[in-house]
């Protein structure tokens, strides 16, 4: 997969996330984007796992970026209020958490639509990619789709029909890899 600057921000990322052992899944459109669909988006969503040595591993991985609250009028961020992330900020949030990080713009989804329990609902039919080099785990296309779904904004309904048709995609690959591997048979050596 060719690198672009907003995959070189997300390899990044997950580099910090994963060098700190934290437990997490990268949902939203650059989940659907890293699985071939092409989807435009400005920020990475990280469904972290909410344990408190997964919460704590998170926010010093965070905190070794330099994240700032995102707020819509202010580009560079507010300054995080003790000057450090920590496990209360995260398990305060009901829904997500929009960051400014030295890596670029990260949302913590801790309850995304139609997956309230957050990790543990994704991480069952979530895959792991690699972004050269870099593990990175990723929920399912079907997560993503059933959550765009429910969210029903703009952009999912115009991001619905990339997933789909990608989806389909896949399901047709799968097809004919199975029945390439059906055809081969057996050899009885007659």
């Amino acid at each position: 997969m060719a690198q672009n600057a907003e995959e070189e921000q997300l390899r990044n990322l997950c580099q910090v996330l994963n060098f700190h052992h934290v437990e997490y899944v990268i949902f939203g459109s650059f989940a659907g984007r890293l699985q071939g669909a092409p989807l435009r988006t400005v920020d990475v969503d990280v469904v972290p796992e909410m344990s408190d040595r997964y919460l704590q591993r998170l926010c010093d991985a965070l905190n070794s970026l330099n994240p700032r609250w995102r707020v819509d009028d202010v580009s560079n961020g507010v300054r995080i209020d003790g000057r450090r992330l920590e496990p209360r900020h995260v398990r305060g949030s009901s829904v997500a958490i929009g960051l400014v990080t030295n890596v670029g713009l990260v949302d913590l989804v801790v309850e995304p639509k139609g997956f309230e329990a957050g990790f543990d609902d994704l991480v069952t039919e979530s895959i792991v990619i690699d972004l050269a080099g870099t593990s990175i785990r990723v929920g399912s296309l079907n997560d993503l789709i059933k959550s765009k779904q429910l969210l029903d904004r703009e952009k999912d309904r115009e991001h619905l029909p990339l997933l789909r048709a990608r989806q389909t995609e896949i399901d047709l690959e799968r097809n004919r890899s199975r029945s390439l591997d059906d055809d081969r048979g057996f050899d009885l050596g007659l």
